[in-house]
Protein backbone atom coordinates (compact mmCIF):
# COMPACT_ATOMS: atom_id res chain seq x y z
CA UNK A 1 0.00 0.00 0.00
CA UNK A 2 2.86 2.36 0.81
CA UNK A 3 4.48 1.62 -2.56
CA UNK A 4 1.20 2.67 -4.23
CA UNK A 5 1.07 5.97 -2.32
CA UNK A 6 4.67 6.79 -3.28
CA UNK A 7 3.88 6.08 -6.96
CA UNK A 8 0.88 8.35 -6.91
CA UNK A 9 2.88 11.09 -5.24
CA UNK A 10 5.53 10.92 -7.97
CA UNK A 11 2.95 11.17 -10.75
CA UNK A 12 1.26 14.06 -9.01
CA UNK A 13 4.58 15.85 -8.76
CA UNK A 14 5.30 15.45 -12.46
CA UNK A 15 1.82 16.71 -13.42
CA UNK A 16 2.19 19.65 -11.08
CA UNK A 17 5.51 20.61 -12.68
CA UNK A 18 4.01 20.41 -16.20
CA UNK A 19 0.99 22.51 -15.22
CA UNK A 20 3.20 25.09 -13.56
CA UNK A 21 5.41 25.24 -16.67
CA UNK A 22 2.39 25.78 -18.92
CA UNK A 23 1.04 28.45 -16.62
CA UNK A 24 4.41 30.17 -16.54
CA UNK A 25 4.60 30.09 -20.36
CA UNK A 26 1.05 31.45 -20.76
CA UNK A 27 1.80 34.14 -18.20
CA UNK A 28 4.97 35.09 -20.08
CA UNK A 29 3.20 35.30 -23.46
CA UNK A 30 0.30 37.16 -21.87
CA UNK A 31 2.73 39.62 -20.31
CA UNK A 32 4.52 40.09 -23.65
CA UNK A 33 1.22 40.57 -25.45
CA UNK A 34 0.12 43.08 -22.85
CA UNK A 35 3.42 44.88 -23.24
CA UNK A 36 3.03 45.00 -27.02
CA UNK A 37 -0.54 46.25 -26.65
CA UNK A 38 0.59 48.90 -24.20
CA UNK A 39 3.37 49.99 -26.55
CA UNK A 40 0.92 50.17 -29.46
CA UNK A 41 -1.58 52.18 -27.43
CA UNK A 42 1.14 54.53 -26.21
CA UNK A 43 2.40 55.03 -29.76
CA UNK A 44 -1.12 55.76 -31.04
CA UNK A 45 -1.90 58.08 -28.13
CA UNK A 46 1.28 60.13 -28.61
CA UNK A 47 0.87 60.32 -32.39
CA UNK A 48 -2.75 61.45 -31.94
CA UNK A 49 -1.62 64.19 -29.58
CA UNK A 50 0.89 65.41 -32.16
CA UNK A 51 -1.71 65.12 -34.92
CA UNK A 52 -4.25 67.14 -32.93
CA UNK A 53 -1.70 69.92 -32.43
CA UNK A 54 -0.76 69.90 -36.12
CA UNK A 55 -4.46 70.17 -37.05
CA UNK A 56 -4.74 73.33 -34.95
CA UNK A 57 -1.53 74.78 -36.40
CA UNK A 58 -2.74 74.04 -39.92
CA UNK A 59 -5.86 76.18 -39.35
CA UNK A 60 -3.74 79.00 -37.90
CA UNK A 61 -1.42 78.96 -40.89
CA UNK A 62 -4.35 79.41 -43.25
CA UNK A 63 -5.46 82.61 -41.55
CA UNK A 64 -2.48 84.27 -39.91
CA UNK A 65 0.74 85.26 -41.71
CA UNK A 66 2.44 86.02 -38.38
CA UNK A 67 1.94 82.40 -37.32
CA UNK A 68 3.48 81.24 -40.59
CA UNK A 69 6.77 82.93 -39.76
CA UNK A 70 6.70 81.56 -36.21
CA UNK A 71 6.13 77.93 -37.17
CA UNK A 72 8.60 78.09 -40.05
CA UNK A 73 11.32 78.71 -37.45
CA UNK A 74 10.43 75.65 -35.36
CA UNK A 75 11.85 72.25 -36.13
CA UNK A 76 14.94 71.29 -38.08
CA UNK A 77 15.77 70.68 -41.70
CA UNK A 78 14.88 67.14 -42.66
CA UNK A 79 18.45 66.60 -43.87
CA UNK A 80 19.50 65.93 -40.26
CA UNK A 81 18.10 62.44 -40.82
CA UNK A 82 20.16 60.03 -42.88
CA UNK A 83 18.89 58.94 -46.28
CA UNK A 84 18.27 55.37 -45.17
CA UNK A 85 15.91 56.52 -42.43
CA UNK A 86 14.06 58.82 -44.80
CA UNK A 87 13.55 56.04 -47.34
CA UNK A 88 12.35 53.75 -44.56
CA UNK A 89 9.72 56.13 -43.21
CA UNK A 90 8.70 58.00 -46.38
CA UNK A 91 9.00 55.31 -49.03
CA UNK A 92 8.50 56.92 -52.44
CA UNK A 93 6.73 59.99 -51.06
CA UNK A 94 8.32 63.40 -51.57
CA UNK A 95 10.38 65.00 -48.79
CA UNK A 96 9.18 68.46 -49.79
CA UNK A 97 7.53 70.41 -46.96
CA UNK A 98 8.67 68.12 -44.12
CA UNK A 99 10.68 69.23 -41.08
CA UNK A 100 12.24 67.12 -38.35
CA UNK A 101 11.01 67.53 -34.75
CA UNK A 102 12.98 66.09 -31.81
CA UNK A 103 11.42 65.72 -28.37
CA UNK A 104 12.77 69.17 -27.49
CA UNK A 105 11.36 70.65 -30.70
CA UNK A 106 7.95 69.19 -29.85
CA UNK A 107 8.01 70.99 -26.52
CA UNK A 108 8.10 74.25 -28.48
CA UNK A 109 4.73 73.18 -29.86
CA UNK A 110 3.48 72.75 -26.25
CA UNK A 111 3.74 68.97 -26.58
CA UNK A 112 5.24 67.69 -23.32
CA UNK A 113 6.17 64.10 -22.47
CA UNK A 114 6.14 62.92 -26.07
CA UNK A 115 8.59 60.06 -26.58
CA UNK A 116 8.41 60.22 -30.35
CA UNK A 117 10.66 61.94 -32.82
CA UNK A 118 8.66 62.86 -35.88
CA UNK A 119 8.70 64.65 -39.21
CA UNK A 120 5.82 67.03 -39.89
CA UNK A 121 4.42 68.69 -42.99
CA UNK A 122 2.19 71.54 -41.83
CA UNK A 123 0.84 72.14 -45.34
CA UNK A 124 -0.61 68.63 -45.62
CA UNK A 125 -1.07 67.84 -41.89
CA UNK A 126 1.09 64.74 -42.19
CA UNK A 127 2.83 63.40 -39.08
CA UNK A 128 5.31 60.52 -39.43
CA UNK A 129 7.25 58.84 -36.63
CA UNK A 130 10.97 58.31 -37.20
CA UNK A 131 10.98 55.33 -34.84
CA UNK A 132 7.70 53.66 -35.71
CA UNK A 133 6.16 50.62 -34.08
CA UNK A 134 6.30 46.94 -34.97
CA UNK A 135 2.97 45.13 -35.16
CA UNK A 136 2.83 41.52 -36.29
CA UNK A 137 6.41 41.73 -37.48
CA UNK A 138 5.71 44.79 -39.68
CA UNK A 139 6.91 48.35 -39.00
CA UNK A 140 4.40 51.22 -39.13
CA UNK A 141 5.28 54.93 -39.05
CA UNK A 142 1.93 56.65 -39.62
CA UNK A 143 -1.41 56.37 -37.85
CA UNK A 144 -3.27 55.86 -41.10
CA UNK A 145 -1.28 52.72 -41.96
CA UNK A 146 -1.83 50.89 -38.67
CA UNK A 147 -4.17 47.89 -39.19
CA UNK A 148 -7.78 48.53 -38.12
CA UNK A 149 -6.99 52.08 -37.02
CA UNK A 150 -10.01 54.37 -37.49
CA UNK A 151 -9.05 57.49 -35.56
CA UNK A 152 -7.79 60.76 -37.01
CA UNK A 153 -8.34 61.46 -40.70
CA UNK A 154 -4.64 61.96 -41.28
CA UNK A 155 -4.99 61.49 -45.02
CA UNK A 156 -6.45 64.99 -45.19
CA UNK A 157 -4.64 67.41 -47.46
CA UNK A 158 -5.26 71.13 -47.72
CA UNK A 159 -8.37 71.34 -49.89
CA UNK A 160 -7.31 74.77 -51.06
CA UNK A 161 -4.53 73.23 -53.12
CA UNK A 162 -4.93 73.31 -56.88
CA UNK A 163 -7.07 70.58 -58.41
CA UNK A 164 -5.53 67.82 -60.55
CA UNK A 165 -5.22 68.17 -64.31
CA UNK A 166 -5.67 65.48 -66.94
CA UNK A 167 -6.39 64.78 -70.59
CA UNK A 168 -9.20 62.62 -71.95
CA UNK A 169 -8.62 60.14 -74.76
CA UNK A 170 -11.73 59.16 -76.73
CA UNK A 171 -11.80 55.81 -78.55
CA UNK A 172 -14.58 54.50 -80.84
CA UNK A 173 -15.83 51.01 -80.03
CA UNK A 174 -18.32 48.79 -81.87
CA UNK A 175 -21.00 49.47 -79.28
CA UNK A 176 -20.01 52.90 -77.97
CA UNK A 177 -17.07 55.09 -77.01
CA UNK A 178 -14.37 54.62 -74.40
CA UNK A 179 -13.13 57.66 -72.46
CA UNK A 180 -9.77 57.27 -70.72
CA UNK A 181 -8.02 59.74 -68.42
CA UNK A 182 -4.41 60.33 -69.46
CA UNK A 183 -1.46 62.30 -68.04
CA UNK A 184 -3.06 62.90 -64.65
CA UNK A 185 -1.05 65.48 -62.72
CA UNK A 186 -1.61 66.00 -59.01
CA UNK A 187 -1.13 69.41 -57.45
CA UNK A 188 -1.31 68.13 -53.88
CA UNK A 189 0.94 65.68 -52.05
CA UNK A 190 -1.65 62.90 -52.20
CA UNK A 191 -1.94 60.88 -55.37
CA UNK A 192 -4.87 58.79 -56.57
CA UNK A 193 -8.54 59.62 -56.85
CA UNK A 194 -11.94 58.67 -58.20
CA UNK A 195 -13.60 59.06 -61.60
CA UNK A 196 -17.27 59.91 -62.15
CA UNK A 197 -19.29 60.95 -65.18
CA UNK A 198 -22.79 61.77 -66.42
CA UNK A 199 -24.66 63.11 -69.40
CA UNK A 200 -24.67 66.88 -69.07
CA UNK A 201 -28.41 67.24 -68.46
CA UNK A 202 -28.57 64.37 -65.95
CA UNK A 203 -28.47 65.07 -62.22
CA UNK A 204 -26.92 61.82 -60.98
CA UNK A 205 -23.22 61.07 -61.36
CA UNK A 206 -22.09 57.56 -62.24
CA UNK A 207 -19.16 56.55 -60.04
CA UNK A 208 -16.30 54.52 -61.52
CA UNK A 209 -14.19 54.49 -58.36
CA UNK A 210 -10.44 54.32 -58.90
CA UNK A 211 -10.83 53.31 -62.55
CA UNK A 212 -9.47 55.85 -65.05
CA UNK A 213 -11.85 54.97 -67.90
CA UNK A 214 -15.52 54.40 -68.70
CA UNK A 215 -17.63 53.39 -71.70
CA UNK A 216 -20.47 55.55 -73.05
CA UNK A 217 -23.15 53.90 -75.15
CA UNK A 218 -25.05 56.84 -76.62
CA UNK A 219 -24.23 60.22 -78.18
CA UNK A 220 -24.35 63.36 -76.08
CA UNK A 221 -22.35 65.80 -74.00
CA UNK A 222 -20.57 64.11 -71.10
CA UNK A 223 -19.41 65.71 -67.86
CA UNK A 224 -16.27 63.94 -66.65
CA UNK A 225 -15.01 64.58 -63.11
CA UNK A 226 -11.85 63.41 -61.37
CA UNK A 227 -11.53 63.98 -57.62
CA UNK A 228 -8.17 63.44 -55.91
CA UNK A 229 -7.92 61.98 -52.43
CA UNK A 230 -7.62 65.45 -50.97
CA UNK A 231 -11.09 66.29 -52.27
CA UNK A 232 -9.97 68.57 -55.10
CA UNK A 233 -12.03 68.07 -58.26
CA UNK A 234 -11.56 68.91 -61.91
CA UNK A 235 -14.48 68.64 -64.33
CA UNK A 236 -14.30 68.66 -68.13
CA UNK A 237 -16.80 68.09 -70.92
CA UNK A 238 -16.41 65.79 -73.91
CA UNK A 239 -18.91 65.30 -76.69
CA UNK A 240 -20.06 62.45 -78.89
CA UNK A 241 -22.05 63.58 -81.92
CA UNK A 242 -24.43 61.26 -83.75
CA UNK A 243 -22.21 59.17 -86.04
CA UNK A 244 -24.61 56.89 -87.89
CA UNK A 245 -24.58 57.96 -91.55
CA UNK A 246 -21.98 60.67 -91.01
CA UNK A 247 -20.05 61.49 -94.19
CA UNK A 248 -17.97 64.34 -92.79
CA UNK A 249 -17.53 66.33 -89.59
CA UNK A 250 -15.47 69.52 -89.34
CA UNK A 251 -14.75 71.15 -85.99
CA UNK A 252 -13.25 74.62 -85.57
CA UNK A 253 -11.67 73.71 -82.23
CA UNK A 254 -10.13 70.36 -83.18
CA UNK A 255 -9.27 71.33 -86.74
CA UNK A 256 -6.25 69.01 -86.98
CA UNK A 257 -7.92 65.77 -85.93
CA UNK A 258 -5.40 65.07 -83.17
CA UNK A 259 -7.25 66.92 -80.41
CA UNK A 260 -5.30 70.10 -81.01
CA UNK A 261 -6.02 73.41 -82.70
CA UNK A 262 -3.78 74.98 -85.35
CA UNK A 263 -3.88 78.67 -86.24
CA UNK A 264 -2.27 78.18 -89.64
CA UNK A 265 -3.37 74.83 -91.09
CA UNK A 266 -4.85 74.95 -94.60
CA UNK A 267 -6.37 71.47 -94.15
CA UNK A 268 -9.60 71.25 -92.16
CA UNK A 269 -9.50 67.67 -90.93
CA UNK A 270 -12.59 65.52 -91.41
CA UNK A 271 -13.18 63.93 -87.99
CA UNK A 272 -15.63 61.31 -89.29
CA UNK A 273 -12.81 59.04 -90.41
CA UNK A 274 -13.90 59.21 -94.07
CA UNK A 275 -10.92 61.35 -95.14
CA UNK A 276 -13.06 64.12 -96.65
CA UNK A 277 -10.55 66.73 -95.48
CA UNK A 278 -11.41 70.33 -96.33
CA UNK A 279 -8.99 72.68 -98.09
CA UNK A 280 -8.56 76.39 -97.31
CA UNK A 281 -7.48 78.92 -99.92
CA UNK A 282 -6.54 82.62 -99.85
CA UNK A 283 -6.76 83.12 -96.07
CA UNK A 284 -4.68 85.89 -94.48
CA UNK A 285 -4.32 84.28 -91.05
CA UNK A 286 -5.44 87.31 -89.08
CA UNK A 287 -8.43 88.16 -86.88
CA UNK A 288 -10.64 88.73 -89.94
CA UNK A 289 -9.45 85.89 -92.15
CA UNK A 290 -8.42 82.50 -90.80
CA UNK A 291 -8.48 80.35 -87.70
CA UNK A 292 -9.56 81.78 -84.37
CA UNK A 293 -9.63 79.87 -81.06
CA UNK A 294 -12.57 77.60 -81.93
CA UNK A 295 -13.84 78.72 -85.33
CA UNK A 296 -12.85 79.66 -88.86
CA UNK A 297 -13.42 83.28 -89.89
CA UNK A 298 -14.09 84.23 -93.51
CA UNK A 299 -13.39 87.78 -94.60
CA UNK A 300 -15.25 88.04 -97.89
CA UNK A 301 -15.19 86.92 -101.50
CA UNK A 302 -11.53 85.83 -101.61
CA UNK A 303 -11.51 83.32 -98.73
CA UNK A 304 -12.62 79.86 -99.81
CA UNK A 305 -13.11 76.42 -98.26
CA UNK A 306 -13.71 73.29 -100.35
CA UNK A 307 -15.21 70.19 -98.69
CA UNK A 308 -14.89 67.10 -100.96
CA UNK A 309 -18.10 65.39 -99.83
CA UNK A 310 -20.30 63.70 -102.43
CA UNK A 311 -24.04 62.98 -102.13
CA UNK A 312 -25.27 61.01 -105.15
CA UNK A 313 -28.70 61.63 -106.61
CA UNK A 314 -31.10 59.24 -104.93
CA UNK A 315 -29.61 59.67 -101.44
CA UNK A 316 -31.08 61.50 -98.48
CA UNK A 317 -29.01 64.02 -96.55
CA UNK A 318 -28.66 66.10 -93.40
CA UNK A 319 -26.48 69.20 -93.27
CA UNK A 320 -25.54 70.92 -90.00
CA UNK A 321 -23.82 74.30 -89.82
CA UNK A 322 -23.03 76.21 -86.64
CA UNK A 323 -22.11 79.75 -87.62
CA UNK A 324 -22.17 83.42 -86.67
CA UNK A 325 -23.32 86.02 -89.20
CA UNK A 326 -20.90 88.94 -89.53
CA UNK A 327 -22.17 90.68 -92.66
CA UNK A 328 -25.51 90.10 -94.45
CA UNK A 329 -24.07 91.45 -97.68
CA UNK A 330 -21.73 88.45 -97.83
CA UNK A 331 -24.55 86.01 -98.31
CA UNK A 332 -23.26 82.45 -98.63
CA UNK A 333 -23.44 80.03 -95.69
CA UNK A 334 -22.75 76.70 -97.45
CA UNK A 335 -23.50 75.38 -100.91
CA UNK A 336 -23.39 71.99 -102.52
CA UNK A 337 -21.67 72.07 -105.89
CA UNK A 338 -23.43 70.23 -108.72
CA UNK A 339 -21.21 69.00 -111.54
CA UNK A 340 -21.11 71.57 -114.35
CA UNK A 341 -23.76 73.84 -112.85
CA UNK A 342 -22.33 74.57 -109.42
CA UNK A 343 -25.16 75.40 -106.98
CA UNK A 344 -28.00 74.81 -109.44
CA UNK A 345 -30.48 72.16 -108.19
CA UNK A 346 -28.14 71.07 -105.42
CA UNK A 347 -28.05 72.62 -101.96
CA UNK A 348 -27.57 76.28 -101.18
CA UNK A 349 -27.94 78.19 -97.91
CA UNK A 350 -27.42 81.93 -97.62
CA UNK A 351 -28.82 85.07 -96.06
CA UNK A 352 -31.45 86.64 -98.26
CA UNK A 353 -31.65 90.07 -99.78
CA UNK A 354 -34.47 91.76 -101.63
CA UNK A 355 -33.34 92.31 -105.23
CA UNK A 356 -36.62 94.02 -106.13
CA UNK A 357 -36.05 96.89 -103.73
CA UNK A 358 -34.80 100.15 -105.17
CA UNK A 359 -31.81 99.86 -102.87
CA UNK A 360 -30.98 96.22 -102.09
CA UNK A 361 -31.70 95.57 -98.42
CA UNK A 362 -29.93 92.80 -96.52
CA UNK A 363 -31.98 91.72 -93.56
CA UNK A 364 -30.71 88.29 -92.44
CA UNK A 365 -33.59 86.20 -93.79
CA UNK A 366 -32.58 82.67 -94.80
CA UNK A 367 -32.88 81.15 -98.26
CA UNK A 368 -32.25 77.39 -98.54
CA UNK A 369 -32.54 74.85 -101.34
CA UNK A 370 -31.35 74.73 -104.95
CA UNK A 371 -29.78 77.53 -106.98
CA UNK A 372 -30.72 81.20 -107.02
CA UNK A 373 -33.50 80.79 -109.54
CA UNK A 374 -37.05 81.99 -109.05
CA UNK A 375 -38.55 78.51 -108.89
CA UNK A 376 -39.61 77.03 -105.56
CA UNK A 377 -39.73 73.43 -106.70
CA UNK A 378 -36.54 72.47 -104.86
CA UNK A 379 -35.93 75.11 -102.24
CA UNK A 380 -37.33 77.15 -99.35
CA UNK A 381 -37.93 80.77 -100.19
CA UNK A 382 -37.11 83.44 -97.63
CA UNK A 383 -40.83 84.09 -97.18
CA UNK A 384 -41.51 80.40 -96.51
CA UNK A 385 -38.86 80.23 -93.83
CA UNK A 386 -39.73 83.60 -92.29
CA UNK A 387 -36.65 83.55 -90.10
CA UNK A 388 -33.97 86.19 -89.67
CA UNK A 389 -30.49 85.60 -88.40
CA UNK A 390 -28.93 88.26 -86.21
CA UNK A 391 -25.52 89.79 -86.65
CA UNK A 392 -22.84 88.49 -84.27
CA UNK A 393 -25.12 85.82 -82.84
CA UNK A 394 -24.23 82.13 -83.10
CA UNK A 395 -26.91 79.88 -84.64
CA UNK A 396 -27.28 76.18 -85.39
CA UNK A 397 -28.87 75.45 -88.79
CA UNK A 398 -29.89 71.89 -89.73
CA UNK A 399 -31.35 71.04 -93.14
CA UNK A 400 -32.69 67.57 -94.00
CA UNK A 401 -33.90 66.10 -97.27
CA UNK A 402 -35.62 62.72 -97.56
CA UNK A 403 -35.16 61.37 -101.09
CA UNK A 404 -38.05 58.88 -101.16
CA UNK A 405 -40.67 61.45 -100.10
CA UNK A 406 -38.95 64.61 -101.45
CA UNK A 407 -39.55 66.11 -98.02
CA UNK A 408 -37.24 68.84 -96.70
CA UNK A 409 -37.07 70.27 -93.18
CA UNK A 410 -35.20 73.13 -91.55
CA UNK A 411 -34.26 73.36 -87.87
CA UNK A 412 -32.86 76.47 -86.22
CA UNK A 413 -31.31 76.04 -82.76
CA UNK A 414 -32.89 72.63 -82.28
CA UNK A 415 -36.44 73.65 -83.28
CA UNK A 416 -38.11 72.83 -86.59
CA UNK A 417 -39.21 76.05 -88.24
CA UNK A 418 -40.30 74.79 -91.69
CA UNK A 419 -40.93 71.73 -93.85
CA UNK A 420 -42.16 71.18 -97.39
CA UNK A 421 -42.30 68.59 -100.16
CA UNK A 422 -40.22 69.41 -103.23
CA UNK A 423 -41.65 68.88 -106.70
CA UNK A 424 -38.29 67.88 -108.14
CA UNK A 425 -35.20 66.18 -106.76
CA UNK A 426 -31.82 67.93 -106.40
CA UNK A 427 -28.99 66.71 -108.60
CA UNK A 428 -25.91 64.84 -107.44
CA UNK A 429 -23.70 66.97 -105.20
CA UNK A 430 -19.99 66.50 -105.94
CA UNK A 431 -18.58 68.77 -103.26
CA UNK A 432 -19.47 71.55 -100.82
CA UNK A 433 -17.99 75.02 -100.72
CA UNK A 434 -17.88 78.07 -98.49
CA UNK A 435 -17.02 81.37 -100.16
CA UNK A 436 -18.38 84.89 -100.67
CA UNK A 437 -18.98 85.00 -96.93
CA UNK A 438 -18.18 86.99 -93.82
CA UNK A 439 -19.12 84.47 -91.18
CA UNK A 440 -17.59 82.45 -88.34
CA UNK A 441 -17.83 78.67 -88.76
CA UNK A 442 -17.70 76.53 -85.62
CA UNK A 443 -18.84 73.15 -86.87
CA UNK A 444 -20.13 71.49 -90.06
CA UNK A 445 -21.67 68.02 -90.19
CA UNK A 446 -22.85 66.19 -93.32
CA UNK A 447 -24.84 62.90 -93.32
CA UNK A 448 -26.23 60.68 -96.06
CA UNK A 449 -29.50 60.16 -94.20
CA UNK A 450 -32.16 62.19 -92.41
CA UNK A 451 -31.41 62.56 -88.70
CA UNK A 452 -34.36 62.09 -86.39
CA UNK A 453 -35.64 65.02 -84.35
CA UNK A 454 -34.13 63.50 -81.20
CA UNK A 455 -30.75 63.13 -82.91
CA UNK A 456 -30.86 66.73 -84.08
CA UNK A 457 -31.65 67.88 -80.55
CA UNK A 458 -28.82 65.75 -79.13
CA UNK A 459 -26.28 67.37 -81.44
CA UNK A 460 -27.75 70.80 -80.82
CA UNK A 461 -27.48 70.49 -77.03
CA UNK A 462 -23.77 69.76 -77.46
CA UNK A 463 -23.33 72.79 -79.74
CA UNK A 464 -25.37 74.99 -77.44
CA UNK A 465 -23.02 74.25 -74.55
CA UNK A 466 -19.80 74.37 -76.55
CA UNK A 467 -20.47 77.52 -78.54
CA UNK A 468 -22.76 79.49 -76.24
CA UNK A 469 -25.81 79.47 -78.52
CA UNK A 470 -28.74 81.49 -77.18
CA UNK A 471 -32.28 80.99 -78.40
Amino acid sequence: MKRNEKGITLVTLVITIIVMTILATVTTYSALDSLRTAQKNAFISEMEMVQAKVNVIYEKLKNNEQDIAYYNNIGQDISVLDEETLIKILGRSSKDGFKYFSKEDLKKLDLEDINQEVIINFSTREVISTRGIKIGGVMYYKLSTIPNYSGYNVDYVNKNTQAPTFEVEQTKLETGWKFTLKNIKYNSSVEGGTLSYKLHDDTNWIMEGESTSFIATKPGLYDIKFTDRAGNSTEVQKQVYVENGMLAYYDGENNTGNGRHSDTTIVWKDLSGNDNDGLLKNFNNNENSGWQENYLQLEGSVDEVTLPVQIPEGRSMTIEVVFTERNFARANILRGIVEGEESWKGFHAHTWYDESAENIQYDGRLYIGGGKDTSVVYRFSADELNYKTALNKTDSMVYTFEYSTKKAQLYINGEKIAEKTYETIPNTITQFKIDNSQKSYYRIGIYDRVLTEDEIKTNYEIDKFRFGITE
